[in-house]
């Protein structure tokens, strides 16, 4: 009898333990981007290189309950694709690179990300930051560079919204100035 006894108590304690590890993945969140329109015309070849995550801290922010915001996805590829969407939305033809080996006369994009934030501040509401440098040179030649940064604050409705969608949301509004300025130089 004790041996039946073991294996439901076991069985429970393991189900405990996996539902624990559930619930404190429960505040990590994957990135997510959708398109803006700018429109700006874009044309010829640009090469966006990978950007660098040069944030001070790899967690987002915390909860109202003083609970650590995670990402699960990679904020300097995030950024870097967003990015060539954009670019691509706008007519440019970019390429993208993890490494930069990039002929003198070809246009390129790099930047770090300097801040990634998002912090709980109600019961349903949600305070994000994104803070980007991006710089634009040809032939070692800097054509354009500025730091760029969007905050965004809104409600997020569960089966509506997501704190996902605030962070696309401050991402938009940097690419939503930096694209005219790339384009721009692009043009130079």
């Amino acid at each position: 009898m004790k041996t039946y006894m073991k294996w439901p108590l076991l069985s429970a304690l393991g189900l405990a333990l996996i539902l624990a590890a559930g619930c404190a993945a429960g505040n990590a969140i994957k990135l997510k981007y959708a398109l803006i329109s700018t429109d700006t015309p874009c044309a010829g070849e640009i090469t966006v290189f990978r950007f660098e995550d040069k944030r001070p801290a790899s967690a987002l922010g915390k909860t109202t309950d003083n609970e650590t915001i995670t990402s699960l996805s990679d904020v300097a590829e995030w950024v870097g694709w967003a990015l060539f969407d954009e670019l691509e939305s706008a007519g440019c033809k970019p390429k993208y690179r993890t490494a930069i080996t990039a002929p003198d006369d070809e246009l390129v994009v790099t930047g770090q990300v300097l801040d990634l934030t998002l912090n709980q501040t109600g019961v349903t509401t949600y305070k994000g930051r994104v803070s980007v440098r991006i710089e634009v040179s040809r032939g070692g030649t800097t054509l354009h560079a500025e730091k760029y940064t969007s905050e965004v604050e809104d409600v997020v409705v569960p089966g509506y919204s997501s704190e996902a969608d605030i962070l696309a949301e401050a991402l938009r509004g940097v690419m939503y100035e930096a694209i005219p300025a790339i384009a721009e130089a692009a043009g130079k």
